[in-house]
């Protein structure tokens, strides 16, 4: 990641190997401590520039009954598509469904608030054909897609997702930047008596959205990055057992999060 073109690939500054590696490695320690059991995406065509595709949340999405392939918003990630794709076929996980031709649809705008209900936002990566085509795949599976309009927030070149607004901790639990967040997601989380908790928006602005990405190891059980010690507070005041990593260089620098860090394939 350290050697590519910042501009081309809209990295906000210059990036460190060591330093990202170092990032990398305290995060999948966390991980693996947990007892989740870890599988690597190997990328199969060494010759293509993905340096996105550490991001493995965002081109593939997960059922109980199987993988479905999603279209990248973003160009230079299309071809990653064809690594989840040669994953899921080693893995012997079933592919259900694809996202195709015009459509687009990024994971990092599905957000589960449970097991049946998945809300989509329209972005700059997602658009209306992308989610269209995921609701046809997910009403054979029983599940309920509620598509969103996201804010506009910087430009289209940006990684703004629908979990750069909100993550869910818990069941009932989720953290959200409340002055930007759609208020029918609000109205939709309310109705699921989900406690929606306000993200401290001096923290959230200061890492450009990341602070409110926070990955679920299981119910509160957590993973969150360093540096935010307001967000940190609120969370071990809502019971959360919180698991730090420096994320200055990878997440920061790079626009993704913990939760964009991995892919879930199974949770018991």
């Amino acid at each position: 990641m350290s050697k590519v073109d910042l501009q081309k690939w809209n990295y906000t500054s210059p990036l460190n190997q060591e330093i990202l590696n170092q990032n990398y490695n305290e995060f999948y320690r966390i991980i693996k401590n947990s007892g989740a059991e870890i599988v690597d995406l190997k990328l199969t065509n060494e010759n293509e520039e993905l340096c996105d595709s550490i991001f493995t949340h965002d081109p593939s999405l997960v059922l109980n009954d199987g993988a479905i392939i999603l279209n990248m918003g973003k160009n230079l990630r299309k071809k990653e598509t064809e690594e989840h794709t040669n994953f899921y076929n080693e893995e012997k996980i079933p592919i259900i469904g694809k996202v195709i031709n015009n459509g687009t649809v990024e994971g990092g705008d599905c957000l589960w608030i449970n097991d049946k209900t998945l809300i989509v936002g329209e972005s700059y990566r997602t658009n209306k054909d992308g989610i269209n085509q995921l609701n046809n795949i997910l009403n054979f599976h029983n599940v309920k897609l509620i598509p969103i309009k996201l804010p506009q927030y910087n430009s289209g070149d940006s990684c703004f997702h629908l979990m750069s607004l909100i993550s869910m901790l818990d069941y009932d639990l989720a953290i959200g930047c409340l002055s930007l967040l759609p208020e029918n997601v609000i109205n939709i989380l309310k109705n699921q008596n989900i406690e929606l908790m306000e993200i401290p928006e001096d923290e959230y602005f200061n890492s450009n959205t990341l602070s409110v990405n926070i990955l679920a190891l299981s119910p509160r059980n957590i993973v969150a990055m360093k540096g935010y010690p307001k967000t940190i507070e609120l969370l071990n005041k809502s019971g959360c057992i919180i698991n730090l990593f420096s994320g200055n260089e990878l997440c920061i620098k790079a626009e993704g999060g913990a939760t964009c860090l991995t892919r879930p394939i199974w949770r018991e």
